[in-house]
């Protein structure tokens, strides 16, 4: 691992390390007016939501990296005390790259980008009608944090309206793949956030038994990930042997009628039950137990894992201690 001290290094060093690797990051697009009334659009990727009453959302337009100048919206935002988010969906990719050019104060990026503005309800500032969801927002504080060149500028702003297009709601809530969301990554690089590269993980129903309750050579396994163990972690209780037990009789049983005869060609199909079924003909062959019998073990366990079946891949976990034994101390098909 690399240990890098910021204060040792360039800030568009840490400028890098931070966009890199502190991904992927919603892209707000922040419309503003100045003083004068005239309408700004600027894209920034250091943006997100932290509370929902009020509802608050919060972005950095940063100092310049080059000289340390405020960006146009900082100045419009503190003079008017408002501005707009529109979110920034995948057919808007090419126009963020546009609206991201320095033109001069008093441009209008709105127009240099082909976005039509979305008139606001409560503020002045205009949304982009093109993006899928515009917040209006009325500034609640600006925390600078240096004068530097590329110092935050954080800008907490309280949402007092949302404009949410009809086409991306799936019944009462919008959907991500109807949002077809775009984020930013490191240098030249954006995701897509949906297809995919959208994945459901359900929220813990109770408290897990966590890493410290789990077997030693589960966490020594060089097999296991740290999601895999996550999911073992996860159980409201340690299980029992009277599981594994039974477990292993019904495979047993199995084998009168199915005995697959290639346990690497299970584990490559996503087969963990025939996988294990191979595995227990091996051990009924005979033989000391050895690391790859637990390495062998361990990818079966990873193989129900993979199908979400939490039962049995501890069922495949606590067998070990069983399966180490001699052949005829393996649990009999009548249990």
């Amino acid at each position: 691992m690399r240990h890098i001290d910021p204060a040792t290094i360039h800030h568009s060093e840490s400028h890098r390390y931070l966009l890199s690797c502190v991904a992927p990051r919603p892209i707000a697009f922040a419309g503003t007016v100045d003083s004068e009334g005239r309408p700004n659009l600027a894209p920034f990727s250091f943006f997100n939501a932290f509370g929902a009453n009020p509802p608050v959302v919060a972005f950095s337009p940063a100092f310049r990296g080059t000289d340390g100048s405020p960006k146009h919206t900082l100045l419009n935002v503190l003079a008017t005390g408002e501005f707009t988010i529109s979110v920034v969906s995948y057919a808007m990719v090419e126009q963020i790259s546009l609206a991201s050019c320095d033109f001069p104060e008093g441009v209008d990026e709105f127009l240099k980008a082909g976005f039509t503005k979305l008139p606001s309800h409560k503020i002045k500032p205009p949304g982009v009608a093109q993006s899928p969801m515009v917040m209006e927002c009325k500034l609640l504080h600006h925390i600078p944090v240096g004068s530097a060149p590329g110092s935050a500028n954080i800008l907490i702003g309280e949402v007092v309206m949302f404009h949410l297009r009809e086409s991306i709601f799936d019944g009462q809530y919008p959907s991500a793949d109807r949002l077809d969301l775009v984020a930013r990554m490191g240098g030249p690089n954006y995701c897509r956030a949906s297809g995919p590269a959208v994945f459901t993980l359900a929220k813990p129903t109770h408290n897990g038994i966590g890493f410290d309750a789990l077997p030693a050579d589960l966490l020594e396994s060089t097999i296991l990930t740290g999601s895999d163990l996550a999911k073992l972690a996860g159980v409201n209780q340690l299980p029992d042997l009277a599981g594994a037990q039974a477990f292993i009789a019904t495979e047993l049983a199995s084998l009168a009628t199915n005995t697959p005869d290639d346990l690497s060609t299970e584990l490559r199909v996503g087969a963990p039950e025939q996988a294990f079924r191979a595995f227990l003909a091996g051990r009924i062959a005979g033989g000391e137990w050895c690391g790859n019998d637990t390495a062998t073990l361990h990818r079966i366990i990873q193989g129900f894992l993979k199908k979400n079946d939490v039962t049995n891949a501890w069922n495949c976990a606590l067998s070990e201690a069983l399966l180490r034994q001699p052949e005829p101390t393996l649990p009999s098909s009548e249990g």
